[in-house]
C-alpha cells in the first residue's frame, strides 16, 4: 500500500497546485493586460520616437547654423575690438592735445591780447602829435613828451 510519507507528499502537492492555479490565472490576466497596453501604446511610442528624432535633427541643424553665425559674429567682435582700440588711441591723443593746449593756450591767448591791444592803441592815438613824437624819440634816442616805454618797445630798442 501507500506509505505515509507518500500520502503526505501527494496532499502537499495538491495544496501547492491548488494555491498555484489562481496565481497562475492572475499572472495570465496581468500579462494579457500588459500585452493590450503595449499594443495600444506602440503606435504612440513609435510616433513619439519619430518626433524626438525629428527634434534632434532640428537641434543639430540649429547648432550648425549657430556655429556658422558664431563665425560671422567672430568677425564682428574683432571689428568691434579694433574700433575700441582706435577709440582708445583717439582718447589718448585727445588727452595729449588737451594737455598741450592747456600748456600753450595761455601763451597764445596772451600773444593775441597783446596783438589786439597794440592795434587798439594805434587806432586810439591821435594822428600827428603823439605818433610822430614817439617815432622821433625812437630814432634819436631822446625822450619824447608823454612817452611811456612799453615792453615791446623796450625789446625792439634792444635789438636795433
Amino acid at each position: 500500500m501507500i506509505a505515509t510519507w507518500q500520502l503526505i507528499t501527494v496532499v502537499l502537492l495538491a495544496v501547492l497546485v491548488g494555491a498555484a492555479v489562481p496565481a497562475l490565472l492572475q499572472l495570465r490576466r496581468t500579462l494579457k493586460s500588459a500585452e493590450n497596453v503595449l499594443e495600444s501604446t506602440a503606435p504612440k511610442v513609435d510616433r513619439t520616437l519619430e518626433e524626438v528624432s525629428e527634434a534632434a535633427a532640428r537641434i543639430n541643424r540649429l547648432g550648425k547654423t549657430f556655429e556658422r553665425d558664431a563665425e560671422g559674429l567672430q568677425v564682428f567682435t574683432d571689428a568691434a575690438a579694433g574700433l575700441g582700440r582706435s577709440l582708445k588711441q583717439a582718447q589718448s591723443s585727445l588727452r595729449i592735445m588737451t594737455t598741450v593746449g592747456a600748456a600753450v593756450g595761455p601763451a597764445i591767448a596772451a600773444g593775441l591780447r597783446a596783438l589786439f591791444a597794440r592795434e587798439d592803441e594805434a587806432a586810439s592815438r591821435p594822428g600827428d602829435d603823439d605818433g610822430s613824437a614817439r617815432a622821433d624819440a625812437r630814432a634819436t634816442g631822446a625822450p619824447a613828451k608823454d612817452q611811456t616805454i612799453r615792453v615791446d618797445d623796450a625789446a625792439r630798442v634792444g635789438h636795433e
